[in-house]
């Protein structure tokens, strides 16, 4: 019994002297054979291993995330996103000594890797992810019904890709600094009309431009106007339904554009109320109510008369008053008392970029913004569409001009972004061009683009504003009326940091012939006075990337393009 209890008193102590010399061995410090991605924190302090890992990765932290999406690779702001890792917070993932043999032997003999705790703002990330959202996402594309000539044709649907956020932020946060480049995946997005939806309606149609429509105008004296298959093939168009469904649509604009004195001699359109100045005041032009076909009514009839034959194919319109949006009482009641901003921009002739912008100035004339309320472009001109009278024309998209319905309508918004800056109203957003275009004045630009791109501007006057537009063939006009409270200088830079731009040659059907243009930096100053004392100073400081010169070789590629002979020339 005696030799037992020695030798259990022996284990005993053996295994106290192991567990002594294992306490002493992990130590009262982070335990050895720990790290942090890769970087030795045995037996350092808290303090000390984060001064470590903070040094060691101080260029990984401060990098922008290179993130590879469909195989091209784009660099996200790590500031900008929020996306930050918590040291301490990872560090503290790691065990420590305790009383337990087993956690000891544990913590003695085997590898600790601490996960990476990494903070993110869902918030910063869907901010500054849109830099790159506007990259790889499409829009999907809608099966559509289009004419060529008076021909109808199919046009087949395709999906879109969108990034999703959510899950894109999770996977950057799971293996950021663990990885050189991060790989994201797209979704795709099904269109709302298919292929099939689109086909119900061929045989309408076809039937739409099979004869010519006769319409009677039920004036005194009633008109009949015939509308040819042309004008039908050009004023008719085919749009998505709430339900998802296809809709033919009848453009009145165009319809009205396509008709001419046909139709304008025989009705009036509404004039809405505006400013001259007269004797150094604001005086009120008085609105005219119209006398016209209400768009819903005119639309109505005649897709009615398309879908039949014969001597159906007519349709009899009766004249109703159309009023006024904004009447002489609603601008005489805004205690008006001066121009307090206005500026004129110039642009060169082009039939797509006349429509245009005509269409864009006449939808935002007459708007008025009461004190503290905000103007937005976009709200008041409206989506750029075939629907509300816009054309195709030439944008710049990704720094590279395309062709998309309404091109030219950044005229009107950079001539309404220098009509607030001189008002000294509060500049609230704007975005210039990617390159610089020479008929706007350098960094006091901006572009436009439904719906996120937008140009909008505060009334912190104190008083109500009307913004006024005029137009002409070559020039467009913003005026802001209210009463003043600022005075406005402007200070411009030099231009530095040129870049100078590349030759590319491009042999796509849809190529647009680009000159060149070389890129540089500039800054901007708006410095609002009152009585000769400088209230403010505010700078803008604008970066134009250089516009590549591109030259279209594909013979096919001719819409607004000059020959390529012509293309060399120029650029030579």
């Amino acid at each position: 019994m005696k030799r037992i209890y020695l030798y259990l008193s022996g284990v005993g102590v053996a295994l106290l002297g192991i567990w002594l010399v294992l306490w002493v061995a992990v130590g009262s410090q982070l335990p050895p054979k720990s790290s942090l991605l890769g970087i030795d924190i045995s037996r350092l302090s808290s303090q000390q291993a984060t001064t470590k890992i903070s040094a060691e990765l101080d260029k990984k932290l401060a990098a922008d995330i290179t993130l590879s999406i469909e195989s091209k690779e784009f660099a996200l702001k790590r500031v900008g996103s929020a996306i930050t890792l918590d040291i301490p917070a990872s560090i503290s993932n790691i065990h420590r000594r305790s009383w337990n043999p087993i956690t000891l032997a544990t913590l003695f003999f085997r590898a600790k890797s601490a996960a990476p705790i990494i903070r993110t703002s869902q918030e910063d990330f869907d901010r500054a992810i849109q830099v790159i959202e506007r990259k790889v996402n499409t829009s999907p594309q809608n099966a559509d019904i289009i004419y060529k000539g008076t021909t109808p044709q199919l046009v087949r649907s395709a999906p879109g890709k969108w990034l999703p956020r959510k899950a894109a932020l999770r996977k950057i946060a799971s293996e950021w600094l663990r990885v050189e480049k991060i790989e994201l995946s797209l979704r795709e997005k099904a269109p709302r009309i298919s292929d099939a939806q689109a086909e119900k309606l061929m045989e309408f149609a076809k039937n739409a431009t099979s004869a010519p429509v006769q319409v009677t105008l039920q004036t005194e004296k009633p008109v009949t106007l015939t509308v040819t298959p042309a004008v039908i093939a050009q004023s008719l168009s085919f749009i998505p339904g709430s339900q998802g469904e296809l809709n033919p649509k009848w453009l009145r604009g165009t319809f009205v554009n396509a008709m001419g004195s046909q139709w304008t001699s025989r009705v009036v359109e509404p004039v809405n109320a505006s400013f001259i100045m007269s004797g150094g005041e604001p005086r009120v032009q008085p609105s005219h109510d119209g006398f016209d076909v209400p768009e819903q009514k005119l639309n109505d009839a005649f897709v009615i008369a398309l879908g039949k034959s014969g001597m159906e194919r007519s349709v009899s319109l009766a004249l109703e008053p159309v009023p006024a949006k904004i009447t002489t009482e609603m601008a005489g009641g805004l205690g008006i008392k001066e121009v307090i901003g206005s500026f004129t921009t110039y642009y060169p002739y082009a039939e797509y970029r006349i429509t245009n912008i005509h269409r864009a100035a006449r939808w935002m004339d007459g708007v008025i913004v009461k004190p503290g309320e905000i103007f937005s472009y976009n709200k008041a001109v409206g989506e750029r569409t075939e629907a509300r009278g816009f054309v195709p024309g030439i944008m710049i998209d990704k720094g590279v001009f395309k062709k998309d319905w309404g091109g030219g309508v950044s005229q009107v918004a950079t001539t309404t972004w220098n009509a607030a800056w001189f008002s000294g109203l509060e500049l609230i957003q704007h975005k210039p061009h990617s390159f610089y275009i020479s008929r706007y004045p350098p960094g006091r630009e901006s572009t436009v683009a439904w719906p996120s791109i937008d140009v909008k501007f505060r009334n912190n006057s104190g008083n109500p504003i009307f913004v006024d537009t005029s137009y002409t063939n070559k020039s467009v006009t913003v005026t802001i009326y209210g009463t003043k409270f600022v005075d406005v200088e402007t200070e411009t830079g030099q231009r530095t940091n040129p870049v100078k731009f590349t030759t590319l040659e491009n042999d796509a059907e849809e190529c647009l012939f680009q000159e060149g243009v070389s890129g540089f930096t500039i800054d901007v100053w708006r410095i609002l006075k009152r009585d000769g004392v400088e209230l403010k100073r505010e700078k803008y400081r604008t970066r134009y990337r250089p516009e590549d010169r591109i030259i279209c070789t594909n013979p096919k590629a001719r819409w607004m393009n000059p020959p390529l002979s012509v293309q060399r020339s120029l650029t030579s």
